[in-house]
C-alpha cells in the first residue's frame, strides 16, 4: 500500500507522493541497499547518521541493518523518521541525509533535519536541500508547519534556518548535555501562510 496525496475535492484523483525530489544540482531520493558504502563514509565524518543499532562493533553491518529497516518506512509510518538521501545529480553518490518526522496526530506538522558532508558545505547545497524540502512539505503535502532546531553555537545552522525564511521562535537554555557541557537549543519554524506569501501561486492540495 502506497501513501497517496489526497486532493481537497472528490472530483480529483489522488496521486503518488512526488519522490524523488529534484533541484538544479541535487536529487533527494529514498535510500537503497547500495547506499551502504556512502553512508559508512558519511558516518565516519561525524554526521550522526541515525543507525538503529548504534553500538554494534561492526559499523558497516549496523548501517546495512538500518537500511533494511528503513526500506519499510513510509512517510506515514508512525513514530519513524522518513529518510531521503541527498545525491549530486549525475554524480551517483550520496553527500548527505535529510529526514522528516511528523509531530502531531493530524500529520500537519513535521520536524526536518539535514546533514551534509563537510566536503559539500559552504556552497549552497544545504540551502538548496532545505528549500526543496519546504516546497515539498507545503506545496505537495499541504502541511501547516515545518520545524527545525539546532545547537545555539552552530552559527551556520542558525544562518541556514533564517536564510530559508524560518522564524526563530525561542531558545532553550542548557537543555542538552554534550561532552560534559550543557548547551542551548534554538527553535525555528515556518508556517504554510509564510510560504504562500513568499512563493505566490496556486494553493496546494491536502495530504494524507
Amino acid at each position: 500500500m502506497e501513501a497517496l496525496i489526497v486532493p481537497e475535492t472528490t472530483s480529483e484523483v489522488g496521486r503518488q507522493i512526488p519522490i524523488p525530489i529534484t533541484t538544479p544540482r541535487l536529487i533527494l531520493r529514498r535510500l537503497c541497499a547500495k547506499d551502504w558504502k556512502d553512508l559508512v563514509e558519511l558516518d565516519s565524518e561525524d554526521l550522526s547518521i541515525p543507525l538503529r543499532r548504534r553500538g554494534n562493533e561492526d559499523d558497516e553491518q549496523a548501517i546495512i541493518q538500518w537500511l533494511e529497516h528503513d526500506s519499510s518506512v513510509k512517510l506515514t509510518t508512525p513514530d519513524e523518521p522518513f529518510s531521503l538521501g541527498i545525491e549530486v545529480q549525475n554524480g551517483n553518490k550520496l553527500i548527505g541525509l535529510a529526514q522528516l518526522a511528523f509531530t502531531d496526530a493530524g500529520r500537519l506538522q513535521v520536524w526536518i533535519n539535514i546533514q551534509v558532508s563537510p566536503r559539500y558545505q559552504r556552497n549552497g547545497v544545504a540551502t538548496e536541500t532545505v528549500v526543496a524540502l519546504l516546497d515539498f512539505c507545503f506545496n505537495d503535502l499541504a502541511l501547516h508547519r515545518v520545524k527545525a532546531w539546532c545547537d545555539s553555537r552552530d552559527v551556520a545552522a542558525r544562518g541556514l534556518c533564517e536564510k530559508v525564511g524560518m522564524r526563530r521562535e525561542g531558545e532553550s537554555l542548557k537543555d542538552r548535555l554534550i561532552n560534559s557541557e550543557w548547551v542551548n537549543t534554538v527553535w525555528y519554524a515556518r508556517l504554510d501562510e509564510d510560504h504562500r506569501e513568499t512563493n505566490s501561486g496556486n494553493p496546494p492540495e491536502s495530504a494524507a
